[in-house]
């Protein structure tokens, strides 16, 4: 009866919170993001006046349609609920890839501390492709487990249509991911392979157009202050995302679980993706919510490790950060 107590009020903090930013993508616009109207503008260019331009640096081929055609044909709420919607699909499917045995309990307790995030939760609902990548990310990786290596091929392909920067985590997942049985490393090059092509096939009209260069493979960096600038930005914004109090809580945990950790199956896959993920923020610090794919194998790993009473702790911390915003620095810009 106690377990059924605790999973009824977690079930109750989930829908509450689902609803709330249900509520949030359906009356919230198109939000603050700058990347947004740049790919609502590729998807009316190519209706309008059929030319093919990129929304940013790299271009984003599939949510720029994706977005777009919903932005057009139905307006701001259809984009934001279907980012919404994309962000807590492609949890429920990280969480089903990576666990043999599936405990409904955990499952919404991984959802809470995703969607207790601020960064997560409120970075979510309005039009960006950070959810629509992860998405088919993680149903990628889910086709692996279900040994579907067709379907895992085309959703990797998507997702590097998506966002392009998450091909190391697809190369890390068909490497490192747990099969159950042994997959020939043969076979892993080629689903590799065959999900990167796929995946540029989507950049071929942007490539055509830099005359056959990779001019366009670049990112605005902000190096104006040097390697300093670059660490204290990727220190100070990478502890922001995850929360001050939320971090050095974290910290101490891991120091006493640390041993603990490695026993979990997949281990070694979620562990390569926050390090690969901490490396292209290094590279890049600008937005927080480049570190998304860090913080949901973060919370992953927490959930795995500690009791229910210290995720309840946990997702309490994070509830928190919603109302007291802890800046410990003042920036001049």
């Amino acid at each position: 009866m106690k377990i059924n107590r605790h999973l009824t009020l977690d079930f109750s903090l989930l829908i509450l919170l689902i609803l709330f930013g249900t509520y949030l993508a359906l009356t919230s616009g198109y939000g603050s993001d700058e990347d947004t109207l740049p790919m609502i503008g590729v998807f009316q260019g190519i209706l309008k006046n059929g030319i093919v331009m990129s929304s940013r640096f790299t271009g984003y081929p599939v949510p720029e349609l994706g977005i777009g055609f919903l932005a057009h044909n139905f307006g701001s709420w259809a984009t934001n609920l279907a980012t919404f919607s994309f962000f807590i699909a492609g949890i429920i499917f990280f969480y089903l890839a990576l666990n043999r045995n599936i405990i409904f309990q955990n499952c919404v307790t991984f959802l809470l501390l995703c969607l207790t995030s601020p960064i997560l939760f409120f970075d979510n609902i309005e039009p960006i492709d950070y959810s629509w990548a992860f998405l088919f990310f993680s149903m990628g990786l889910f086709c692996l487990k279900k040994k579907f290596f067709e379907f895992s091929v085309l959703f990797f392909g998507l997702c590097i249509g998506t966002r392009i920067n998450f091909t190391p985590f697809i190369l890390a997942s068909i490497y490192l991911f747990d099969y159950g049985q042994h997959i020939t490393l043969k076979r892993k090059t080629g689903l590799f392979l065959c999900s990167f092509i796929i995946g540029g096939l989507f950049y071929l009209t942007i490539w055509y157009q830099n005359h056959f260069g990779l001019e366009w493979l670049t990112s605005a960096r902000p190096v104006n202050q040097g390697l300093f600038g670059l660490l204290s930005r990727f220190t100070y914004k990478t502890i922001l995302a995850i929360g001050p109090i939320f971090f050095i809580f974290v910290i101490g945990l891991f120091l006493k679980k640390r041993n603990y950790l490695k026993k979990f199956e997949n281990f070694n896959l979620v562990a390569f993706i926050i390090l690969l993920n901490l490396l292209i923020f290094i590279y890049i610090p600008a937005e927080m919510s480049y570190l998304q794919p860090m913080l949901i194998c973060l919370f992953f790993f927490l959930n795995k490790v500690f009791s229910k009473k210290v995720i309840y702790i946990l997702i309490f911390i994070n509830l928190f950060s919603w109302f007291i915003d802890i800046s410990f620095l003042k920036i001049n810009y």
